[in-house]
Parts: structure tokens; C-alpha cells; sequence
């Protein structure tokens, strides 16, 4: 799914980005967030889990290099708010939250909660564990 996101830069400055989120059944436990770089190089690029994206559309969620805080009416912010982490600096990135929820449903319906484990091939999972075996 393509969206435009807003990267805060300050309590009242945003800029306008694309976005990417996309989902694979081989993998059925995360969510790739993908943020295209300049000329669709140098993508910034996010793993996660499916889980912790439905929990943060309705209350903060996560900890580490992905936080996630649902829409904030009371402070006149209807998207989902995502700050993202790691050894080089941070961003704090708004998702339009209907978009996003309407995605995540669709990743449900594909893969429901509880069947993932069928949708691994664990005999990939191993061989890339313990190569040779």
C-alpha cells in the first residue's frame, strides 16, 4: 500500500513523504514499512511486527526503534504516529490512519491471527539457522 506520510519536523512543521507498507504471507508476523529515498534510492527501510502496528492504532505501543501512538483527537491529530530509531538518529513520521487501517485488515483476512505458523516454511527457517543440517 502507497501513502503519503508527514514527517514532523517541529511541533506545528511537516513535510509530505511517500510511504510504502507491504506485507508477504512467507513472512507473516511482520510488516515492512518502507520510506523511498531520492530517486527510489537509499530507501529507509523498517521491520515490524504486524501485532505491534494493530495495537498502536488503538493505544502508544512499542519500545526500542519502533513506537507507535494511535490518532489523538483531544490534540487534533487524526494519524498514527510512528517514531523510528536506530544508531543514526530518529524520525517521527504521521500515517493517514484509515488507509492504514483498512491495509491491516486485509493482512488479517490473508493470514488471521492464530494461522501464521502454517504460513512458515520451517525448513527455510532452520536451514538458514544451521547451515549444513
Amino acid at each position: 500500500m502507497n501513502l503519503t506520510a508527514q514527517l514532523v519536523l517541529g511541533r506545528a512543521e511537516t513535510v509530505p513523504i511517500p510511504a510504502r507498507f507491504t506485507y508477504d504471507r512467507q513472512d507473516p508476523f511482520t510488516v515492512l514499512m518502507e520510506i523511498p529515498g531520492p530517486d527510489d534510492r537509499d530507501n529507509s527501510r523498517g521491520n515490524f511486527a504486524r501485532d505491534l502496528l494493530q495495537w498502536g492504532l488503538h493505544r502508544p505501543s512499542g519500545e526500542g526503534d519502533v513506537r507507535i501512538w494511535p490518532p489523538c483527537h483531544c490534540n487534533n491529530r487524526p494519524d498514527v504516529r510512528i517514531l523510528l530509531c536506530d544508531s543514526t538518529g530518529s524520525a517521527l513520521v504521521d500515517f493517514p490512519s484509515q488507509p492504514l487501517r483498512e491495509w491491516l485488515v486485509r493482512t488479517w483476512e490473508a493470514v488471521p491471527p492464530g494461522e501464521e505458523n502454517a504460513w512458515i516454511d520451517w525448513d527455510a527457517v532452520v536451514g538458514r539457522l544451521l547451515p549444513g543440517c
